[in-house]
């Protein structure tokens, strides 16, 4: 018999003290270790890097400085094995991930594949839906649930929205999936396939516990075409669909729909007053606080074209009806589009300087459709891509910030220009590197950028990966100043130490959130030479004198010494 040995049973609790305090030690140092923002273009912040496919990345600010992604997960996803999942992350203001590793399981479909997902922030917490089905087959339900911040299902079971009713209903997809707020819960839309063909617009609603509006399928919506969709809420309680048939020189049309899904009286077609129809899937819609929707799309004569629609159905703009955003005659395409500071900007790929070094242009509207700028666009980005597939959004003062993809093999990949309310550049001419290392090159069509309060944008993608099973979700940021996140600017998040405006012309003002003294301040150019020093206490920074460009200002709170960079004009 072996030997044994008896531990006193009062020596049992020191001991287990001291197992508890060392794990909670190595928890801490852990937590202290997990990945954050890179600092440097040539780092790559994986939110999962499992192996396997995740892509369909969906992203949203958390409301504090941080965001949450949602993604399609095959790590897991075959014919005869668990199925696909879907997975989230929830990043700070930092970039620390506050769920596990690789990302927090959100669901597993047992033997069943997700064709399409959305997800948004709803009432404390996420609220998703998702289409799904047999491999390789189809969607046959979709189905949402409600997920706590911190990643845990609120419902008993997700609620299936609607499921297809053989032989009738012979497919549920994806196309035009999306969720809308609504004062009673949420609106969810998609498409359906019926017997015969066709595809048609369908949607339901969702109470704050799960409970279905309507029967399965009630309402069913024929489009002029429906096998290509645009859904886009109104802001209150309805909602815009943009529907068309996706090839060269397709019709594009509007239709607005009320809460109990009665629509506008008229299907409109954006292009029956002689605007050039669609080429491909170049095309986004906005709306402004008004209600009033624009529909932005690449021709397929190569110019931008933009519409607007008003809630009640009818175009919005004077004859004939719709703005013409670049005349340069070189090819145009890939629109993307954002409503801010009172103006649609639109900021698409341009080939005037070669189909294969294509380079980004922007232009910006009013509400009545009237140019900002040059009809020819202005140049945001002159370095070469094959595709720069741009994404825009908002900035700080009245600015929006530009994303697209340059050409990796030239060592600058994904990069980000911020453009102000008059047409400058903040940053140097192609922009600033966020992303340089080539096997986790962001796609354009999977690249979501995601605006925080302070003027900063975060920017989550599914990589291109090393090989066809290698997809990644990966995550950066982009400061306002046009840098990436520093050690002593992380420190200056977590204190809340800032400094407004940014852009400055003759001062600055400090603030921290907390309410204790900035110390030591002081201004440094951009060659990191000191051009100015200020009295201990004073909120104001004096700046004329200065020649404009980037500063950094530099102080100490709490005893850490924090960074702000400011552009001067």
């Amino acid at each position: 018999m072996k030997n044994s040995v008896i531990t006193p049973r009062g020596a049992i609790l020191p001991r287990l003290f001291g197992c508890l305090l060392l794990l909670a030690l190595l928890a801490l140092l852990a937590h202290s270790a997990r990945a954050q923002f890179p600092t440097v273009a040539s780092q790559t912040l994986f939110m999962c890097n499992a192996p396997g496919v995740q892509f369909g990345v969906q992203a949203f600010a958390d409301g504090t400085g941080g965001a949450y992604s949602v993604w399609i997960d095959k790590r897991a996803g075959s014919n005869g094995g668990p199925g696909t999942a879907l997975y989230a992350q929830h990043l700070d203001a930092n970039g620390t991930a506050q769920l596990p590793a690789n990302g927090l399981r959100l669901l597993q479909t047992r033997g069943r594949e997700i064709f399409g997902v959305r997800a948004i922030r709803w009432q404390s917490g996420i609220l998703v839906a998702w289409v799904q089905g047999a491999f390789g087959i189809g969607g046959d339900t979709v189905r949402c649930q409600y997920y706590s911040a911190a990643g845990v299902a609120q419902w008993a079971a997700p609620t299936i929205v609607a499921y297809r009713t053989l032989p009738t209903v012979i497919y549920e997809l994806e196309y035009g999936l999306n969720i809308f707020p609504t004062s009673t819960g949420a609106t969810i839309v998609h498409d359906l396939t019926l017997n015969g063909g066709g595809d048609w617009l369908t949607f339901n609603q969702v109470s704050f516990t799960g409970a279905l509006r309507f029967a399965n399928n009630q309402i069913q919506r024929a489009l002029p075409s429906a096998n290509s969709l645009l859904t886009l809420s109104d802001g209150g309680d309805g909602f815009y669909v943009v529907s068309g048939y996706g090839g060269l020189g397709s019709a594009i049309y509007a239709q607005h729909y009320d809460l109990n899904g009665t629509p506008s009286a008229n299907v409109l077609d954006l292009t029956a007053t002689g605007a050039n129809g669609r080429g491909g899937q170049n095309w986004r819609a906005v709306r402004d606080p008004a209600g009033n929707l624009y529909v932005v799309w690449g021709s397929n004569s190569g110019d931008i074209i933009a519409a607007q629609v008003t809630p009640g159905g009818a175009l919005g703009w004077s004859a004939p009806g719709y703005r013409t955003l670049c005349t340069n005659p070189s090819y145009q395409s890939v629109p993307d589009a954002l409503w801010h500071n009172n103006a649609l900007w639109a900021v698409w790929n341009d080939d005037r300087a070669g189909m294969n070094s294509q380079t980004t242009y922007i232009q910006k509207a009013d509400a009545a459709g009237t140019l900002a700028w040059s009809a020819a666009g202005v140049l945001v980005n002159n370095l070469p891509a094959f595709a720069p597939e741009p994404k825009l959004a908002p900035s700080d003062n009245g600015a929006v910030m530009a994303m697209y993809i340059t050409n990796y093999s030239a060592g600058t990949g994904l990069r980000a220009q911020k453009i102000r309310p008059d047409a400058s550049l903040v940053f140097p001419t192609g922009g600033v590197a966020l992303h340089t290392v080539d096997p986790d090159r962001a796609a354009g069509q999977d690249l979501v950028p995601v605006a925080q309060p302070n003027g900063s944008v975060q920017a989550f993608w599914a990589s291109a990966g090393a090989g066809p099973n290698n997809q990644d979700i990966c995550a950066g940021r982009m400061q306002n100043s046009g840098t990436l996140l520093g050690p002593a600017e992380r420190a200056a998040e977590a204190l809340g130490f800032e400094v407004f405006p940014n852009p400055a012309t003759s001062v600055l003002l400090l603030r921290t959130t907390t309410g204790t003294m900035a110390t030591n301040v002081r201004l440094f150019d951009a060659q990191g030479r000191l051009v100015r020093a200020f009295v201990d206490g004073s909120p104001l920074l004096s700046l004329p004198g200065l020649a404009a460009g980037l500063y950094v200002v530099r102080a100490r709170l709490n005893g850490q010494e924090v960074n702000r960079r400011v552009a001067v004009e």
